[in-house]
């Protein structure tokens, strides 16, 4: 008996510095232990949730995934992971108890020890990792069209050249400029502009390759990773987008504005190349191609 008194002590010492919630659940999902230590869930207090079942708290769709849990967790004898969304406006308990705002959850379950099976089972707030997560996402994606920018090129052009030299293969880079945007954004209107971009972005998104990668680079132009592609194939593909771009227009006070872009193609080189100086020759070639009047392709080879 004192040794079990010991382990409770122990137990609850370390309930108490615990910033998450836990809940300890029968196999159907009733709650036979609850310990709360600043929690930003309102749960209204232990005495008010031992003894309640989990579709008591929750509406069905959230109490069948959490009774899920308890029985995967218990059937295979490992812990469940899932992270859920904690709406007031849908969960009626936590709304009687004052919780105003949506928060993230984690939810871990791992099976306890005991005569009768159980589950612990851990609520912690993730609604700020959630958050820097989006923001994250954001970071690497342009706000106009949803298309990743070249923050998150980069390290996929550097990946694919390094499987490229280590399995003997070649990939180039296909950078698309639009000609004259800033043009046609003074004379139409910058509504003009953007128009174009998304319908550029769309078009692009649905030409490409499953393999190949889309990003926006720069404020009038896009990039396309072409993996297992060399530098003929490169031409060829970019003749595709310039052919795509000569159906494409966007409108304006009734009438179509029509546009063409111009085309830079850089192909690997060798071990040597990197994506840096892979773009940096992407690049040479665009300028190339609006040098000589725009609606060009240029490649390094």
């Amino acid at each position: 008996m004192k040794n079990a008194n010991l382990l409770q002590t122990r137990i609850d010492a370390l309930l108490n510095v615990l910033s998450e919630d836990v809940l300890i659940l029968s196999q159907q999902g009733n709650i036979i232990f609850s310990s709360h230590n600043e929690s930003p869930i309102p749960w209204g207090g232990s005495e008010l949730l031992i003894g309640k079942n989990l579709s008591d708290l929750f509406p069905g769709a959230i109490a069948s995934l959490l009774q899920g849990m308890v029985d995967q967790s218990l059937s295979l004898n490992q812990l469940m992971v899932k992270e859920i969304l904690f709406d007031p406006t849908e969960i009626v308990f936590l709304q009687q108890q004052g919780m105003v705002e949506s928060c993230w959850v984690e939810v871990r379950m791992a099976p306890s020890a005991g005569d009768e099976p159980s589950v612990v089972c851990r609520i912690e707030d993730i609604s700020r990792r959630k958050m820097a997560q989006r923001e994250n996402s954001q970071v690497q994606r342009d706000l106009l069209t949803g298309m990743y920018n070249r923050r998150a090129l980069m390290p996929v052009l550097a990946q694919s050249i390094a499987q490229a030299v280590r399995y003997d293969w070649i990939c180039s880079l296909m950078l698309i400029n639009i000609d004259s945007l800033r043009l046609i954004n003074d004379q139409r209107g910058w509504d003009v502009g953007d128009q174009i971009l998304k319908r550029l972005a769309e078009s692009l998104n649905s030409l490409k390759r499953t393999a190949d990668f889309l990003a926006r680079v720069g404020e009038d132009g896009f990039a396309i990773l072409l993996p297992e592609t060399n530098a003929e194939q490169g031409i060829l593909a970019a003749e595709r987008v310039r052919h795509m771009v000569s159906e494409l227009s966007a409108p304006h006070s009734g009438t179509d504005v029509r546009f063409t872009v111009s085309i830079g193609v850089a192909t690997l080189t060798g071990e040597e190349d990197s994506a840096e100086s892979m773009f940096s020759r992407a690049e040479i070639c665009l300028q190339q191609s609006k040098k000589q009047g725009g609606n060009q392709i240029t490649g390094d080879e």
